[in-house]
């Protein structure tokens, strides 16, 4: 079987470059060319174009921004070209374009790419489901390096979403992402979150489980960029092999 040929959105950043870096390296694949939105402008990183890359790549991984994901949908829906989606920020517009693109080709959306964050997702949900909200307060902290722009993360808010969806709870309704804007009491039920931002710090998560008397944390904390380049890649191998929908790294799990 030859390689699965792949394209990279975001090339020029600092998960894009490493993308680059490890799938040249690897060799269930083959890059074809990545480009980037700068300026409003997208910048090549060969002497190609960004619609010879979607015509070329079996898959394009995405680790760009929100506002250079429609584009990306429509050339990958003309030229039939698998998505893997590691961008965050995401509005729900976005995620409306995914699903309906999803019933033309095959995508792999995530907040994380990372295997055992996934894995902390399910064991969140499950948590939650178990230790009642009339017994236990949920928060959740994250760190991260400086230099990133959203908060909380993609993943702080999936694994609200997890914890939620674990007690049957409307994230929208429970979820208390900023407390300084307020002043009350903490209300049963509530998730609240914490951020913090700061010199190189790959990606730190917490999710406290708070009783009277004890507290449950569960906690993931990234070292390297390199574990979200290889589950973005095996995403990527994974997407190869499917023609239409829209999946997550679950499914990549339970694969």
């Amino acid at each position: 079987m030859s390689n699965i040929k792949i394209g990279i959105s975001g090339c020029l950043g600092r998960m894009g470059q490493d993308l680059v870096s490890q799938v040249k390296k690897d060799k269930r694949v083959r890059y074809i060319g990545g480009f980037d939105l700068v300026g409003g402008f997208d910048i090549n990183d060969r002497n190609c174009q960004k619609d010879e890359i979607f015509d070329s790549a079996d898959v394009i991984i995405d680790f760009s921004s929100p506002r250079a994901l429609k584009n990306n949908i429509d050339l990958s829906i003309l030229k039939k070209t698998g998505l893997v989606i590691g961008t965050t920020g995401m509005s729900e517009k976005n995620i409306y374009l995914l699903k309906n693109a999803s019933k033309k080709i095959p995508i792999l959306t995530s907040s994380n790419m990372c295997l055992s964050v996934n894995l902390l997702f399910n064991l969140v949900e499950k948590t939650a489901s178990i230790l009642r909200d009339i017994d236990y307060d949920i928060e959740i902290g994250e760190t991260h390096h400086k230099h990133k722009k959203d908060a909380p993360s993609g993943t702080a808010l999936s694994l609200g979403k997890c914890a939620a969806k674990g007690r049957k709870a409307n994230f929208k309704k429970i979820s208390i992402l900023n407390r300084t804007s307020k002043n009350n009491l903490r209300k049963k039920g509530d998730i609240g979150f914490a951020v913090t931002r700061g010199g190189e710090v790959t990606g730190e998560h917490t999710v406290s489980f708070i009783g009277p008397h004890d507290r449950l944390e569960l906690i993931h904390k990234a070292g390297d960029r390199s574990i979200f380049v290889k589950g973005a890649i095996d995403a990527a191998v994974f997407i190869n092999k499917k023609k239409r929908g829209l999946y997550n790294m679950s499914d990549l799990l339970d694969n």
